[in-house]
């Protein structure tokens, strides 16, 4: 699903954010990335959804060659990737609905089938019923909550969470990390960025840990085949 293959990545000034990483989370893996702030997490992710591109080796998204991406394929890329942020990036004058439906309104999906969709994220995430409801009027892990109903409701076979818990107690944190084992035991694979040891320690999955751009702990590396150009 995630491949990188000896990749780095040179920001104009000669900033070097990455180092020769090389690491694969396979189909349906379950995965923490971790490092200090400036350890290269963001750009790590940011070469994942192919807003950057690397200096120099090989990342490839379910096949798909970040290098050979043509402009006009990047949003077929995105399509398989459900994005989760810290700060929830909800649209607060529009209702539940109207956050989780905004994928599905950008693909073209019929009415009914969105109603059916957001219906069933809604469900999924535990606020079946909140359709309705304008995110200021939930708490904090509710809104975390329709962050990842928007990120699944299209059905994406990668989740890519930045942060997902840091705004949350550790109970809700918990609940939050119990929901993506939830996607994963469904199929789909997940990798989360956090700061939370304690909380990587708890759920004992694959830790990938960035230093100063370079990264350390469990790795897997098998070479899948490049595919530059959509079927």
């Amino acid at each position: 699903m995630i491949l990188f293959e000896q990749v780095s990545k040179i920001y104009s000034g000669g900033q070097k954010a990455l180092t020769d990483v090389s690491f694969h989370l396979a189909k349906g893996e379950m995965a923490f990335l971790t490092g200090h702030s400036g350890a290269g997490k963001s750009t790590l992710l940011k070469l994942i959804t192919a807003i950057e591109k690397p200096s120099a080796g090989r990342v490839a998204i379910d096949g798909f060659d970040i290098s050979r991406l043509k402009r006009k394929q990047t949003p077929y890329l995105r399509r398989k990737i459900g994005m989760i942020f810290q700060n929830h990036n909800l649209l607060m004058e529009k209702t539940v609905f109207d956050n989780v439906a905004l994928p599905l309104i950008i693909e073209g999906y019929s009415i009914a089938e969105i109603r059916k969709r957001v219906a069933g994220a809604l469900d999924m995430v535990g606020l079946f019923g909140k359709e309705k409801h304008m995110p200021m009027m939930l708490s904090g892990g509710e809104q975390q909550r329709v962050g990842i109903a928007r990120a699944i409701v299209n059905k994406p076979p990668l989740i890519l969470a930045d942060e997902p818990t840091g705004n949350l107690d550790p109970k809700l944190s918990v609940d939050i990390l119990n929901l993506f084992e939830m996607l994963n035991d469904a199929g789909t694979s997940v990798m989360i960025a956090t700061h939370d040891l304690g909380l990587i320690a708890r759920m004992k999955y694959r830790t990938l840990t960035l230093k100063r751009g370079r990264l350390f702990g469990s790795e897997s590396l098998d070479i899948e085949p490049a595919r530059g150009e959509m079927q």
